[in-house]
């Protein structure tokens, strides 16, 4: 999350490209920096968020309901993505985007959440 934080900070300074932010979470209140990323949204200008909660509530009425979803979606022409989550989201959403035609070369992720690797406990 900081990292995205600073990314979108550091666009307020030398933004050359529109910006769209992309978020899914459980509910607002889960989702953490969402006034922030608001804020900082609001002062790039063109550019936009849009949210995706699964238990959507009155803090932003705006939201999406259910899980993120590319459809209805415009991308940015010649976008490159930064995602951020764990590897079943960036699978999911890595598919959807090499399917809107972003290359694979622009797609940027960072794992975050349990590590799916590790051995389960020692028999």
């Amino acid at each position: 999350m900081n990292r995205r934080r600073n990314a979108i900070r550091c666009l307020l300074h030398r933004r050359r490209r529109p910006v769209l932010v992309l978020h899914a979470d459980h509910s607002p209140a889960d989702h953490a920096l969402r006034a922030e990323t608001g804020e900082l949204v609001e002062r790039l200008p063109g550019a936009r968020a849009v949210f995706w909660y699964e238990h959507p509530g009155p803090e932003e009425p705006d939201a999406r309901t259910g899980l993120m979803s590319l459809g209805g979606i415009e991308l940015p022409e010649n976008p490159t993505a930064f995602l951020c989550g764990p590897i079943p989201f960036i699978r999911d959403i890595r598919g959807r985007l090499l399917g809107s035609g972003v290359p694979a070369q622009r797609i940027r992720y960072e794992v975050f959440g349990p590590d799916l690797w590790l051995p389960g406990p020692a028999a």
